[in-house]
């Protein structure tokens, strides 16, 4: 699959946009760490591995597990138990996404020799996270943009017009606060821990579009469970980060 499918037709708008949302959580999680030219060189990481991750990891692998269903009990059985043989699709969109934002923060503590400071460890994983949220809001303002939306739009729908952008706000939250939470992990020695922690919350995120599909829950719903999700994950980056050594030594250098 071409990567490009999941950039779409590049609008200044949605990068503007992508890049404020992008940049309110990263300055919070970050900090004085801003500074660090790796933490900068992680973000960018992180923004070209989300259309790469989807058309080359994510997607071929949701889409065997949707032929495998086709072939051993048809696609109106298969759809009948969305709830069931969803599972495994979301799970992969949580497995790969977190998976690939977690050896982007990580490859970043190698590289700006601090892998053992907890605090720089939330601080790459915000900037990873914050690279591929920005990149994913990108590609939805595109489409949204795309499709005609002007301030005409919401005049006539009212605030329901702006659910893209409000939905936006929380995704890219979440997704700066779940690696900086699994990196700092990893920082601090427990990595599975965290790790374990971010695709299960990813899972479960991608999970609730299920129910809104199948009109279970309705639309508005599912956004304020999200939006309450990506919040107690802040919160507890945010927690993290406080019981972190505000100073913390410096990394040996190799020998």
């Amino acid at each position: 699959m071409n990567p490009l499918t999941f950039v779409g037709t590049p609008d200044w708008r949605s990068a503007v946009l992508a890049l404020a949302f992008a940049a309110l959580w990263l300055v919070l999680l970050a900090g004085r760490r801003l500074r660090n030219l790796w933490l900068w060189a992680v973000f960018v990481v992180g923004a070209i591995l989300f259309p790469l991750s989807l058309a080359w990891v994510q997607v071929p692998i949701q889409q065997a597990i949707n032929s495998l269903y086709v072939r051993t009990m048809g696609a109106g059985t298969a759809q009948s138990y969305a709830l069931l043989t969803g599972i495994p699709l979301v799970f992969i969109a949580g497995l790969v996404q977190e998976v690939v934002k977690f050896g982007d923060g990580v490859a970043g503590l190698y590289l700006a020799r601090v892998r053992h400071t907890a605090r720089a460890g939330l601080a790459m994983g915000a900037a990873a996270g914050a690279g591929y949220g920005a990149a994913e809001a990108f590609w939805v303002f595109n489409q949204v943009f795309a499709s005609g939306f002007t301030w005409a739009t919401v005049q006539l729908a009212g605030w329901r017009a702006l659910l893209a952008f409000i939905e936006r706000f929380f995704t890219v939250m979440f997704h700066t606060s779940v690696v900086a939470v699994a990196v700092y992990g990893y920082a601090s020695g427990r990595p599975w821990r965290y790790l374990l922690l971010a695709i299960g919350l990813h899972t479960l995120v991608d999970y609730l579009v299920l129910p809104a599909q199948l009109q279970i829950i309705t639309t508005i719903e599912l956004e304020v469970i999200v939006a309450v999700i990506a919040l107690a994950t802040l919160v507890l980056a945010l927690w993290l980060r406080s019981r972190a050594q505000p100073q913390e030594p410096r990394e040996p250098e190799p020998a």
